[in-house]
């Protein structure tokens, strides 16, 4: 028997380590000061290319003597250049620009512009259902350049950056169907704005159908299947800034050439790739990308004073004051006070001296008749705190400056005299719900810890996204929402507010010419460190959330492996009608994405039921590992030869020993590597029960990102944790897997019972 190798565990390790250092950026760093376009023609140098492109042929041509690296895509050949993994990229120049003035940093476009010009046109698919379409498309883009629309077209997307889409109608009595492929990822050509697909070539697709009375439908690829998706008819044509090479005009024809483009090469910045912008109003925001969070009343207000604003929708404050820093926005808007504490201490991060408008934050109920109850009850005690004062008091605390005031409010041991108060809260919104020492505090949690200890009811908080808090409330699965919640018109014919216990502004942040630029990550380390997992001991939260994790994760494999084999004997000796039914029903769980499983079952199937989330989260994972633990016993029977079992009948062995002793055994061998599969994609799976108010490793992760505000260390520690977890998981159930596993079974254990002398 061979000898185990007990040095596998401390190599997987290593090699783990090497791997984020590779991550966190041991790159090239080539370093090389790159001012004309000559510079590159020489051995020393890696030019990054788009495989298969027009600008691939040229770069080829234009530097002979360049050593050339291949990208399938363009946004990881920015990415590259950036960090100095290659040493330059050459590429559709016009949309190197739009990324550079999108927010890419650490980059900047020499001024010459290699080889000749790229041409841009329709692929046509040999194989359309479309008759004549070569003729057609022609004859139609002849047209929109004889009366101009071809020019206009150009200059309202690609020269002057114009975004809006012009009213286009559709066929009412389509007599043919197109189907076009495109990126969604070419902007301005083919891009996702705010109402969808739209650019230049969806233009030229919306016109095109409008002109064939066809109905229309997009198909999105990404470029290296694009083609091939024309070549077998999936599309009849592609619109998506498409370049012709002689290459591809080998594979399919092309329509007359749209217009033409010149490349254009980024390389590496080493002083300031995005100029530092400050805007001192509103109307220099007109146009402008401005971040918002989703779920809430903020692109109402930004649309009442910058009607033109170009809307980006984050999930959380922290996300939107990441995007600012990384120029991937020019400003975002949030209530004045949490903007006041975002900012607080940091240089290069400011706000608008003038409010957006006005909100009121107030606590949300179902809209039912316990809701109705409760929320007159709260609103009376409210106007009780602010006319004794309370208020007024309570936001001294929570705003001010002395953190030794900011106290937990007890709520965890407040007696159930009256019943208990399900509260959903989001623990991201500073100061008015979040983590402080591991514990849940502020000026809400605050508030509600006053009126249920006056009206003797105990306190039960769930943590969750905002848009989940909203969820909850709606599907009367809590009783009060509680998360900086802004009254709205909207919002009241969904739910019930409170009276208003907070008044405040909401500013727009913008950045000031201190902005810190790249580099922070590494210099910041050990700053990072102590943020992260130092102050306030918040390696406890991170501990918690690993907990949670690993109860979710191991509960659900134990469990699932036992449903799914449970399955698998109940449906093995019954007719085929149950077993159609039982494997329809596997089918639907597992083609049903998982996060929308759990929501399902937490808002719907336990939609009036207290049970945590963390029961929900092991009860969803529970049937879908099971579904595929069954899937892959079946699959594992199969393979073993059917004779065996007709065999075994012969010799008078029973049904159940012949599974059990002979079938079984024999199956197992084919199973457990994918066995081993799933369950690392179930762990992977259990990082979005945040959205049913589990504080799992990667909630912990937001929670701490919510008070540090620090965009990557937070979550590379979260990547790097989950890793392990792996990693520890699947060497546990290695050694469970070999104890089980006939083929590495001891040699005494094999001859049990056989006389070897005989």
């Amino acid at each position: 028997m061979k000898r185990r190798d007990r040095r596998k565990p401390a190599r997987l390790l290593a090699l783990l380590a090497a791997l984020l250092l590779l991550l966190i950026g041991c790159g090239r760093g080539a370093g090389k000061d790159i001012m004309t376009a000559g510079d590159l023609n020489d051995r020393r140098y890696t030019i990054g290319v788009d495989q298969g492109s027009a600008a691939d042929l040229i770069a080829e041509a234009a530097f002979p003597e360049a050593k050339f690296e291949y990208f399938s895509d363009k946004f990881m050949g920015y990415r590259a250049v950036a960090d100095g993994k290659v040493d330059a990229f050459v590429y559709d120049r016009r949309q190197m620009e739009i990324a550079i003035g999108s927010g890419l940093s650490g980059v900047r476009l020499l001024d010459e512009t290699p080889g000749e010009a790229i041409d841009i046109a329709v692929g046509l698919s040999p194989v359309s259902g479309i008759d004549g379409l070569e003729g057609k498309i022609n004859a139609f883009i002849a047209e929109l350049r004889a009366d101009g629309t071809l020019d206009d077209m150009f200059r309202r997307w690609v020269a002057e950056g114009e975004d809006e889409m012009p009213e286009i109608p559709a066929p009412k009595a389509p007599t043919e169907k197109l189907t076009v492929g495109t990126s969604g990822t070419a902007e301005p050509f083919s891009y996702y704005g705010e109402g969808g697909l739209t650019g230049f070539d969806i233009e030229l697709a919306l016109r095109f159908a409008a002109w064939l009375n066809a109905e229309l439908t997009f198909r999105i690829y990404d470029y290296g299947s694009i083609v091939a998706a024309a070549r077998s008819g999936d599309v009849d044509c592609i619109m998506a800034d498409l370049n012709v090479t002689e290459e591809r005009r080998q594979e399919l024809p092309f329509s007359d050439i749209l217009f033409s483009e010149r490349a254009g090469i980024m390389v590496r910045d080493g002083e300031t790739a995005v100029p530092q912008l400050e805007y001192a109003s509103f109307e220099e925001l007109e146009g402008r990308r401005i971040a918002v969070l989703t779920g809430s009343v903020q692109p109402q207000m930004v649309l009442g004073k910058i009607p033109t604003a170009d809307l980006r929708y984050f999930n959380s404050g922290p996300d939107m004051y990441q995007a600012l820093k990384a120029h991937k926005v020019e400003a975002f808007t949030e209530d004045e006070v949490i903007i006041r504490l975002m900012t607080a201490g940091e240089r290069g991060v400011s706000w608008i001296p003038e409010y957006l408008d006005t909100a009121d934050f107030a606590f949300a109920f179902p809209m039912d008749d316990e809701g109705e109850a409760l929320r007159s009850e709260l609103s009376r005690f409210v106007r009780s705190l602010r006319e004794d004062g309370t208020l007024e008091e309570l936001e001294e605390i929570w705003l001010g400056p002395d953190e030794e005031r900011k106290q937990p409010s007890g709520w965890e041991s407040l007696p159930a005299v009256n019943g208990t108060i399900r509260a959903a809260v989001n623990t991201e919104s500073v100061p008015m719900v979040y983590v402080k020492d591991n514990a849940v505090v502020g000026y809400e949690i605050d508030l509600l810890t006053r009126f249920c200890q006056a009206k003797g009811y105990a306190l039960k908080l769930e943590d969750m996204d905002f848009s989940a808090v909203l969820a909850a409330v709606q599907s009367g699965k809590v009783d009060i929402g509680a998360a900086a919640m802004t009254v709205t018109e909207e919002r009241s014919r969904s739910m019930l507010f409170s009276e208003p216990h907070f008044a405040t502004g909401v500013a727009l942040a913008v950045r000031t010419t201190d902005i810190r630029e790249g580099g922070v990550f590494f210099r910041n380390l050990a700053d990072s460190f102590r943020k992260t997992f130092l102050t306030e001991n918040r390696w406890q939260l991170f501990l918690k959330g690993i907990g949670n994790t690993l109860l979710i994760a191991v509960s659900s494999i134990l469990m699932g492996t036992l449903l799914g084999f449970a399955v698998y004997l109940l449906c093995r000796r019954v007719g085929r009608i149950a077993n159609a039914v039982t494997r329809a029903a596997v089918w639907l769980v597992q083609a049903m994405p998982i996060l929308i499983f759990l929501m399902v079952l937490y808002y719907l199937v336990f939609g009036r039921v207290d049970v945590s989330g963390i029961t929900v989260a092991v009860i969803g994972f529970t049937v879908t590992f099971g579904a595929s633990v069954y899937g892959l016993i079946c699959s594992g029977v199969d393979t073993v030869d059917k004779g065996q079992t007709e065999g075994a009948y012969a010799l008078g062995v029973g049904s159940r020993r012949t599974f059990f002793e002979i079938v079984l055994p024999q199956a197992i061998p084919h199973i457990l590597p994918s066995y081993k599969g799933e369950i690392g994609s179930l762990i992977q799976g259990t990082s979005i029960v945040g959205y049913i108010a589990v504080q799992d490793l990667t909630k912990m992760g937001d929670i701490v990102r919510s008070r540090t505000y620090e965009a990557f260390f937070p979550l590379v520690v979260v990547a790097i944790i989950y890793v392990l977890l792996s990693v520890l998981v699947n060497l546990a159930i290695g050694r469970v897997i070999d104890r089980i596993d006939p083929r590495k079974r001891a040699r005494e254990a094999i001859l049990k019972g056989v006389d070897t002398h005989d």
